[in-house]
């Protein structure tokens, strides 16, 4: 949502810049502060006099009820009345979640799946992957599968006003997005969100013990020990519940996040930008640590919570309209009524699926069985996907980043990060959008 001069809450950012919508490069320099490069959220609206105001989660009504019921109910919202449906496949659970409920609806005539072919960090295909579970599971007669190959992916996303895309991969997902729309899908469902919102967190031992019991919680940590300061960091954890609030609060940040403790502006980021980036991370790095100690949340609730909150919208790529039920606001409630030691199943065949419990408990019990037991990883692809040095013209034209810094950096994420602020100035003025001038915006 956001909020323009006039003090109305709109849903749309352009609804609120009044007559005249000018870029504010101030709002797209904090994309490059660290807790905005790391954790991939909107920072603040890109519009000049325009606010945007987070959705915070909302509590549930109840004890959230029957998760597989309201993850159910999700899928059926995110369809509508879509009869033809996209679901977007990794190889994981979380996709392969949602193409399960997705198959359950009655008013669904044909699904697609789509896989972009992506080499995971095994060097295992991800469309083998996903070729052998539809097999496994008995689906390959009622879904039909697309493989996109990542290197034949030309498609630009469709220009959003809502701001620059923070997918990994957005000329894949714009190629995806067109396909999809041209096989005749209404609508195309992934499982974003899953992770953040169902995983079992960190520090979580003492809440794992509660709900599980002793031995539950000794391998809860054995399976957390490749996550952070592994054992160390839940131990520290546990000690850390008895300490004053505020105490409490620092101590998770300074292991935790140790990168908001002291933020940190790209060198891509034009000097004139900088301070203003920095003040800003430097305040919201503080408001969400007074937060939490206002909650007396313990470490895993903090980390739960900041796993979660802020989401970033992200507008469709293509003509398709697109979504996640793991997004959907009451399944989000229902999810977050729960215990957090309900994330974790301690009889779960391997510690992938025992972490990952709660989204495997929305398979039924003899499909479990069937379910990968390791998270499949693409380091290698999307770094491959940013070799070779960075370029953003135009945002260098309007004096927002600096060029030289551009093109000397190898960090990952500045580079993911350039290419999306770039591609959307470049949108922006296409779509005849002010952008204005370097000194325009300073003086702001």
């Amino acid at each position: 949502m956001f909020v323009g001069p006039d003090g109305r809450l709109v849903a749309h950012p352009l609804a609120a810049t009044g007559p005249t919508a000018i870029v504010d490069l101030a709002g797209l320099a904090r994309l490059f502060a660290t807790p905005v490069l790391l954790g991939e959220f909107a920072p603040s609206s890109y519009w000049r006099g325009v606010e945007l105001v987070w959705p915070h989660p909302q509590p549930a009504s109840s004890d959230g009820g029957d998760l597989v019921e309201a993850f159910a109910a999700a899928v059926a919202r995110s369809v509508g009345d879509a009869d033809q449906v996209a679901v977007l496949l990794s190889g994981g659970i979380d996709s392969l979640a949602v193409l399960w409920h997705v198959l359950a609806l009655d008013a669904v005539r044909q699904v697609h799946a789509f896989t972009a072919n992506l080499v995971d960090d095994t060097r295992a295909s991800a469309a083998a992957v996903v070729a052998r579970l539809l097999d496994d599971l008995g689906l390959s007669n009622r879904v039909t599968l697309h493989i996109v190959e990542p290197d034949r992916c030309l498609a630009t996303p469709a220009w959003s006003p809502y701001g620059p895309r923070l997918d990994a991969l957005p000329a894949v997902n714009a190629t995806i997005a067109r396909l999809a729309a041209q096989v005749g899908a209404n609508v195309m469902l992934s499982g974003s969100g899953a992770d953040e919102l169902m995983s079992a967190p960190r520090y979580a031992v003492a809440e794992v013990a509660a709900l599980h019991g002793r031995r539950a919680a000794r391998q809860y940590v054995s399976d957390i020990a490749g996550a952070g300061h592994g054992r160390t960091g839940e131990y520290a954890a546990l000690a850390m519940r008895f300490l004053p609030g505020d105490l409490r609060t620092r101590a998770y940040a300074a292991v935790t996040w140790p990168e908001w403790c002291a933020p940190l502006v790209s060198p891509v980021v034009a000097p004139r930008w900088r301070d203003d980036a920095l003040t800003w991370a430097r305040q919201w790095v503080a408001d969400v640590l007074d937060g939490h100690t206002i909650a007396q949340r313990t470490w895993a609730m903090a980390f739960a919570r900041d796993c979660w909150w802020p989401r970033a919208y992200l507008p469709p790529a293509g003509p398709v309209a697109e979504g996640s039920p793991f997004c959907d606001r009451d399944f989000v409630a229902a999810v977050c009524a729960k215990p957090l030691g309900e994330r974790y199943d301690p009889v779960g065949r391997s510690p992938y699926l025992r972490v990952k419990g709660m989204v495997a408990a929305l398979f039924p019990p003899d499909v479990r069985a069937k379910l990968p037991v390791a998270k499949r990883y693409y380091t290698g692809a999307l770094a491959r996907a940013y070799a070779g040095p960075a370029a953003a013209p135009t945002a260098a034209a309007v004096g927002l980043l600096d060029p030289t810094a551009v093109a000397a950096t190898e960090c990952v994420a500045t580079k993911m990060t350039t290419a999306a602020v770039e591609a959307w100035l470049s949108g922006a003025v296409a779509a005849g959008a002010d952008v204005g001038s370097a000194s325009q915006n300073e003086a702001i």
